[in-house]
């Protein structure tokens, strides 16, 4: 046989190899780019930006919960147990309030009938643009999120997915492992990686001193963070007023607000926190909750990891009590964990205050 033919024969076999390989990715679908999740395999869970998308889009629910790591520790079967349904958790690590938006369009363009959107709204991030992508963690998937079919061979051809997640869910096939896939529970979880102790919050915190200046926000402050909260949270819930969009900002800790008052950016940044809020209680179904008071929370950095990210145990007490608030209705004593278009400017008057005279070197 000629060399020529050799050559042949290796890049037909070769080519048949690929197809094989990408057919074998494309039929266990680990990224459900194609399908929801087949009967007889094991599905692992545990890449956010590559699953997210097809879990979004190919999964069957009627709420969502969302966020950055904030939302990590949320338990699906205890927001299910609490509002009477159907979850999945889709988060994403240090995400820009575009790319959790884009994730939400994406399950009403593919037909769901959404109840509940739970989400975070991350105090770090307002003042990010509103077309804001995180870069900086890798390339961004777009081949599985675009509509561009003859991109897929990133996913179909890919390395990682091909051993880490498409050879493991056949191998657990033949082992008899049992089908199914990662609890929404456990999916991104992150409780048991972490220490959660006031020694390991102050490590990165200040000395709480003075602020040398005092920082108001600038015209360009306010434009961004109209446009990202216009863009990425309110234009969404206009669309669709049959979802209850139920929106907090997380409970950071008090060393986090000392830190910002000693930068002097303190009425700074709960001005531009109170013009987001402005923009979202203008629709009736998005519903604007805040923990700014919950020091027994907040002061407690034992709860924490750093100075923003909390315990699973903050998580259970956010879901219950948004939950006893949505299910029984605003009450005098809870009227200090939501925001409505009546207490909007008594509310920051009063958490200004309470930040600024807040004794933080007791945190020491």
């Amino acid at each position: 046989m000629t060399g020529k033919k050799w050559f042949s024969i290796f890049i037909i076999l070769f080519l048949c190899a690929l197809v094989m390989i990408g057919g074998l990715v494309a039929f266990v679908d680990p990224f459900f780019h194609y399908r929801s999740p087949r009967d007889y395999f094991y599905y692992r869970l545990v890449d956010q930006r590559s699953q997210n998308d097809g879990i979004t889009r190919q999964f069957d629910y009627d709420a969502i919960i969302t966020g950055t790591s904030m939302a990590e520790n949320f338990r699906t079967s205890q927001f299910d147990e609490l509002f009477g349904t159907d979850s999945v958790k889709v988060v994403y690590s240090g995400a820009t309030y575009k790319e959790i938006n884009d994730n939400l369009k994406a399950s009403y363009a593919s037909g769901h009938n959404v109840r509940y959107v739970f989400r975070t709204i991350d105090y770090s991030l307002l003042l990010e643009d509103k077309d804001a992508m995180r870069t900086d963690m890798g390339d961004y998937p777009v081949w599985l999120t675009n509509k561009n079919p003859f991109d897929d061979v990133k996913y179909l051809l890919n390395r990682d997915v091909i051993i880490n997640y498409t050879l493991p869910a056949v191998a657990g096939f033949f082992l008899g492992k049992e089908p199914g896939i990662t609890s929404f529970d456990e999916y991104s979880y992150t409780g048991d990686e972490n220490e959660f102790s006031r020694a390991v919050v102050l490590m990165r915190s200040t000395l709480f001193d003075e602020p040398e200046q005092i920082y108001e926000a600038s015209n360009d402050d306010i434009l961004t963070v109209t446009a990202n909260v216009d863009q990425n949270i309110v234009a969404l819930a206009k669309e669709h007023p049959e979802t209850t969009f139920i929106y907090f900002f997380p409970p950071y800790s008090m060393a986090y607000w000392g830190d910002v008052r000693q930068e002097g950016n303190l009425e700074r940044y709960l001005e531009l926190v109170k013009i987001a809020a402005y923009l979202m209680t203008e629709c009736d179904n998005i519903h604007v909750y805040c923990f700014g008071f919950q020091t027994d929370i907040t002061g407690n950095l034992d709860l924490y990891r750093d100075v923003a990210h909390f315990s699973p145990e903050v998580n259970e007490i956010i879901e219950s009590e948004i939950a006893d608030i949505e299910n029984n209705g605003l009450n005098v004593d809870k009227w200090r964990l939501r925001i409505t278009e009546e207490n909007i400017d008594s509310y920051f008057a009063d958490l200004l205050e309470m930040l600024e005279s807040y004794d933080y070197k007791s945190l020491l």
